[in-house]
């Protein structure tokens, strides 16, 4: 688990959500340096959702977290551009490879 600055936390909190939730970034950063799995996943769910800042998500997670959080992502995304990108996460942090039909061309 890594230490959750607020900075950052403020950063990726107004990436996500749109001024729509009554939670602060002072309590997602509680959330996040406590051992509420549950809390951790859903926050991680919302920022790999809604967020397209990847430095910022790997600066608060941890890369063990990152892989079991992923790969609970089992299912395919609605939105092609979030598939993919859970489709490329996988690959990075759990070597994963699934088929991306616009990367093709690289194979």
């Amino acid at each position: 688990m890594r230490k959750a600055d607020l900075e950052t936390v403020t950063k990726v909190w107004q990436a996500c959500t749109w001024g729509n939730t009554k939670e602060t970034p002072e309590q997602w950063q509680e959330i996040l340096s406590g051992n509420d799995e549950g809390s951790r996943q859903r926050l991680f769910q919302k920022m790999f959702f809604e967020s397209i800042d990847y430095n910022s998500i790997v600066a608060l997670f941890d890369t063990d977290s990152i892989r079991t959080y992923l790969l609970e992502l089992n299912k395919p995304l609605s939105r092609p551009h979030l598939e993919k990108r859970r489709k490329i996460w996988r690959y990075l942090f759990c070597g994963i490879r699934e088929p991306i039909p616009e990367l093709d061309w690289i194979s």
